[in-house]
């Protein structure tokens, strides 16, 4: 029995919200890169980053896994062309319409299994030479290798065809109580070219034929025959399954890889770096961290962002300052990062580290909640309910706008309760938002566990586009009123 475990899925349960997740995040964007429109890359990639459970050490097992397959990348996606090929080659030249049948079962059956033989014969080929040294890649050609070789292929070749009975088969029947049938008995064919069945028959045959009339017999031997296939249906239909569900686990459990070596490619064509990220739960550290799905649009370097704070059980980030400052490029650069960081992939930056591997939710503002309206307010907080139902300690939430969609006195007072009662049950919170009451009052009372991030202003006005840690600082109207003074004079 062929074992392996390449990814560490267990449960594969996403989040909750995970549609949301996706839209917000801008993660179609990132798998589009991984895919290169494969189809199985993307719902595999869209499964792993989405997934709810998650720990330090399936983390490890994947990062050691992806630096595997980057060493080892053409076998790696060649046995991923032969795994999803194998796959789909039998699926589209077996038909298996009907288990009532069984020598249409025992037919197909044996087709497949000589289909599926041919391929695990290049499975073998293309591990040859391959030097695999993490315990995922390890465990999948030392489980392979042990079960599989050149002698199994053969007997399974032999199998199909001689099931495949194109000349009919032999089978034997004995006589039971009453003259009934019993112990029923598939025969092996004889090569009738051969010398010795040629030159020193072994036993004397008798051959009855039935006269073509005779539609009763051959309904009888008809019978005769199905129950002889029947006793090797069900074994024939096992093996031709195990041997399916091998090849299709194999092509999703690799394309999880090979999206991997996709993305690598991009960055690097790109020059952003690649770090694999560290857990450390007193840190979250990021330097020089890509902002992916912007660098995905663009195509080209994006400007990157800094970040460096101590961590007593959570955290806030609270980022506010002008528009068009980069501040929801930020948000979304971040989650990028950490949902990656989750995965066991690298991250677009020199360095990252991140407290706890806890699950990513989103909450930001939609466009239709823009304009001040308490029906639109109410949809907003019950949006943010279904993330509080399935949020655990060491979460992150990313929230971008929130609450923005009443009046600033009572989005404020919201916004305080709710990033308030979020720290304190240890769930790490992301914020964009520009209501200056909730900043006065909550920044200042919980300063040792929030850093506030504004737009980076040189001296003569121009904006980076990164962001950097500031205080809380008034409104740009006057800046504004000069402008448009200065436009009118």
């Amino acid at each position: 029995m062929i074992e392996f475990d390449l990814l560490k899925l267990g449960s594969g349960q996403r989040i909750g919200v995970a549609e949301d997740v996706r839209s917000d995040l801008e993660l179609d964007k990132i798998v589009s890169v991984a895919s290169g429109g494969d189809k199985l890359v993307a719902e595999t990639w869209l499964e792993v980053l989405l997934a709810r459970e998650c720990s330090e050490e399936v983390i490890r097992y994947r990062q050691e896994a992806v630096r595997d397959a980057l060493e080892n990348r053409n076998t790696v996606l060649r046995m991923y062309q032969i795994a999803k090929e194998g796959y789909e080659t039998a699926q589209r030249e077996v038909f298996i319409f009907r288990l009532d049948d069984p020598s249409l079962v025992v037919y197909e059956t044996s087709k497949g299994i000589g289909i599926l033989a041919d391929y695990l014969e290049k499975l073998l080929d293309a591990l040859s030479n391959a030097r695999f040294s993490s315990r995922a890649f390890r465990g999948l050609v030392d489980s392979l290798t042990s079960n599989i070789d050149k002698a199994f292929i053969a007997r399974a070749r032999e199998i199909s065809e001689i099931l495949r009975f194109g000349s009919g088969i032999d089978f034997a029947v004995e006589i039971g109580f009453l003259n009934s049938l019993a112990n029923p008995v598939l025969l092996l064919p004889k090569e009738e070219s051969s010398i010795i069945s040629r030159f020193l028959p072994l036993e004397r045959r008798y051959t009855y034929r039935l006269d073509p009339r005779d539609e009763a017999g051959a309904r009888i031997l008809e019978d005769i025959r199905n129950w002889v296939l029947s006793k090797i249906a069900t074994t024939m239909l096992n093996a031709f399954d195990k041997l399916m569900n091998f090849f299709k686990d194999l092509a999703k459990q690799l394309s999880f890889y090979v999206g991997a070596i996709n993305l690598s490619d991009f960055l690097d064509k790109l020059g952003i770096p690649k770090t694999y990220p560290d857990i450390d739960s007193r840190k979250l550290v990021f330097e020089n961290l890509y902002p992916l799905s912007l660098a995905v649009s663009s195509m080209k370097k994006p400007v990157p962002n800094n970040l460096d704070m101590d961590v007593e059980s959570s955290f806030a980030v609270i980022v506010t300052g002008v528009n068009k400052g980069g501040k929801t490029t930020f948000l979304k650069g971040v989650g990028q990062a950490l949902l990656l960081a989750r995965a066991g992939l690298f991250v677009p930056a020199e360095r990252f580290v991140m407290p706890s591997t806890g699950a990513v939710f989103t909450h930001f503002l939609r466009e239709e909640e823009r304009t001040f309206s308490y029906g639109k307010f109410e949809e907003e907080v019950k949006r943010f309910k279904a993330i509080v139902d399935d949020l655990r300690r060491g979460d992150y939430v990313l929230m971008d706008e929130s609450f923005a969609s009443t009046n600033h006195v009572e989005a404020s007072v919201v916004a305080e309760n709710v990033v308030s009662a979020l720290l304190d049950s240890g769930v790490n919170v992301f914020y964009v938002t520009f209501l200056q009451d909730f900043l006065y009052k909550f920044v200042p009372k919980n300063s040792k566990r929030v850093v506030l991030l504004v737009p980076e202003r040189l001296s003569d006005g121009t904006r980076t586009y990164r962001l950097v840690k500031g205080s809380i600082q008034p409104g740009y109207a006057l800046e504004l009123w000069r402008k448009i003074a200065e436009a009118h004079s």
